[in-house]
């Protein structure tokens, strides 16, 4: 077959499956739309999980009337001019795609009037098929409706979640940008429930009204060469992290994977300040994959913020100041060989006794490994490894010695010579491959570390003197996190005395 040119029509609908996979991706368009025209009010409209009816309202700047035909245009945009501009992104949205590309495939009708017009103009696209352009009264600002999406794409259509599935794709949108944007008033209705009404406020202000149980949000900041980081947690509630980078939501999984080994299942929000031209954004069309120009700085930034809240008084809130150990825990009891029941300054904590102690022990290798200390034994295991691997053996030879792994090249050969004493039971060729080819080697080692800590330390099922469980608990309390194992679980579960009086009808 000979080579021939799509149609205009294909193209359009091809690109919106870039952009927009689920009513989710249209309203994540929108309303990066709405907050880059400057609005400080947008208000939500959904009908049917989005399958019916999305629609957009704000009162931002408005579109001036000689353009509004050239927003639903591919690669038409106001917000960048040249290639340079990709690097120096300050605004959401920037590759002219979004709106041609919903409006290929829904009934698409977008209103908008600037300030100085005493009349505004409405567009109506079909299936990507031009319907009418006329004038219209409207106020300052615009709405976009977006209806029936994917009515001429069944195909993909099929492909959509139940109702209930894709409003949850849209509240965790419709937060994302709830959160980062505390100075925008926000409404979100689902069919004809307002489910959100947020003023704008200060953001921990945001924070509470998104989340009314949360007692706390604890707050964190750091800085180095690469940039700033702040941001909040709390343990009051379980629930998806959230990641900006510049004020834009982002993902990148090495960085939420470092932010959970620190936080656990607690909820975040971890807001990244870096130059502009330290980020790609243009990874993808849908613009939420973020990839560094220097990514080693950026997680040690997070990181090192993270560890200075991760450092409580035992008797409050997680991610309190943390104080010396000067007062007695009285032991209650062992529940199933597996819990330290402690009161302790009017609570009742429930602790994990083996997390506890794998807590300590992690912390105790870490050190070691720091230090250079980690205890080793003989070992004569063959390595197989590629040129690129030997490369980065080299670049690792101080790292991995100071793990307790000392590998030497015989005739042509290399050879294991020497692995931690504590190893017993793990593959640790396989560990050391999988440090070799990692991009990230010192997040890798401290990840083995955490094995090393999981094996050596007090099991469920073991039964502790009160001896024992008091010096366990002592050591415990003066970790740098006694909140979270270093695979991120929690390490107790508290009840205030206060609340049992209440259950039990006690004043």
């Amino acid at each position: 077959m000979r080579i021939k040119r799509l149609p205009e029509g294909v193209i359009n609908k091809i690109a919106a499956g870039e952009v927009i996979d689920r009513p989710s991706g249209v309203l994540k368009e929108l309303i990066e739309n709405s907050l880059d025209a400057k609005a400080d009010r947008v208000q939500i409209k959904i009908e049917k999980g989005g399958k019916k009816l999305i629609e957009v309202r704000d009162n931002g700047l408005g579109i001036h009337p000689d353009d509004i035909l050239e927003t639903v245009k591919r690669h038409s945009t106001s917000k960048i001019n040249d290639i340079d501009d990709l690097y120096s992104i300050n605004s959401y949205g920037f590759r002219g795609e979004a709106l041609s590309s919903i409006s290929s495939v829904s009934k698409f009708s977008i209103i908008s009037r600037q300030k100085d017009f005493p009349l505004g103009k409405e567009l109506f696209i079909e299936g990507g098929v031009f319907r009418y352009l006329s004038d219209t009264g409207a106020p300052t600002g615009t709405v976009v409706r977006v209806r029936d999406l994917f009515f001429n794409v069944p195909a993909r259509e099929r492909f959509l979640k139940s109702e209930r599935t894709e409003l949850k794709h849209i509240t965790d949108v419709f937060l994302r940008y709830a959160v980062c944007r505390p100075d925008v008033g926000f409404v979100l209705q689902i069919d004809d429930r307002v489910l959100y009404n947020l003023l704008p406020s200060t953001m921990e202000e945001r924070l509470k009204n998104i989340f009314p149980k949360a007692e706390n949000f604890m707050y964190f900041e750091g800085e180095n060469s690469a940039g700033k980081t702040y941001g909040y947690v709390s343990s009051d509630i379980k629930a998806k992290g959230f990641i900006y980078v510049n004020g834009r939501p982002v993902r990148n999984s090495l960085l939420s994977r470092i932010i959970r080994s620190k936080v656990g299942e607690n909820f975040f929000a971890v807001f990244i300040e870096l130059p502009p031209y330290f980020v790609d954004h243009n990874i993808h069309p849908a613009k939420i994959d973020v990839r560094f120009r220097k990514e080693k700085p950026v997680y040690d930034l997070v990181k090192s913020a993270l560890d200075n809240i991760s450092k409580p008084k035992l008797h409050l809130s997680v991610f309190q100041p943390k104080v010396r150990y000067n007062a007695e825990f009285k032991i209650l009891g062992q529940i199933e060989n597996t819990f330290l029941v402690v009161y302790y300054d009017g609570d009742v904590y429930f602790i994990d006794q083996h997390v506890a102690s794998e807590r300590i022990n992690y912390e105790l290798l870490l050190r070691k490994y720091r230090s250079g200390n980690i205890p080793a034994e003989k070992s004569n295991l063959k390595l197989d490894l590629t040129t690129e691997q030997v490369e980065k053996l080299k670049e690792l030879k101080e790292n991995l010695e100071k793990l307790g792994v000392v590998i030497r090249k015989e005739k042509n050969q290399f050879y294991i010579k020497q692995i931690p004493s504590f190893s017993e039971g793990k593959d640790i060729k396989k560990v050391i491959y999988k440090i070799l080819n990692s991009e990230y080697p010192e997040i890798e080692i401290e990840s083995f570390l955490a094995e090393l800590a999981c094996d050596i330390s007090i099991e469920a099922g073991d039964i502790l003197s009160d001896e024992e469980a008091k010096s366990l608990l002592k050591v415990w309390i003066e970790t740098d996190n006694p909140n979270l194992c270093p695979h991120g679980r929690p390490i107790y579960y508290k009840i205030p005395v206060e609340n049992i009086k209440k259950k039990v009808g006690r004043k």
